[in-house]
C-alpha cells in the first residue's frame, strides 16, 4: 500500500511538473510532447483507491435508496392552524 503524500509534498512535485513541461506544453502539440506531459502528470497525482471509491459510491447509492423511500412513504404535511379572527 503506497504511503500518503502530504499537500505540501504535492503541491512541490505539481511545481516540479510545472517547470519540466512548462517549454515544451507551450511549443509543440505533438504526440510525444502530450505523452510526455501526461506521463509526468501522471507520477505525480496520487491515484484514487478503489475501496473508498467503492464505498463511497455505495454511501451515495444508499443515500438515493433512503431518498426515495422518504419520497414515497412521506407523511401527509400538517396545515398550520391560523387564529380565529371575528
Amino acid at each position: 500500500m503506497p504511503m500518503k503524500q502530504s499537500k505540501a509534498e504535492i503541491a512541490k512535485k505539481q511545481k516540479v511538473v510545472e517547470d519540466k513541461t512548462f517549454g515544451p506544453k507551450n511549443k509543440s502539440k505533438s504526440k510525444n510532447v502530450q505523452k510526455y506531459v501526461q506521463s509526468l502528470q501522471q507520477n505525480v497525482v496520487p491515484k484514487p483507491d478503489p475501496s473508498k471509491l467503492a464505498a463511497k459510491k455505495n454511501k451515495e447509492e444508499e443515500k438515493a435508496r433512503e431518498k426515495e423511500l422518504n419520497d414515497l412513504f412521506k407523511i401527509a404535511v400538517v396545515q398550520p392552524k391560523v387564529p380565529f379572527d371575528n
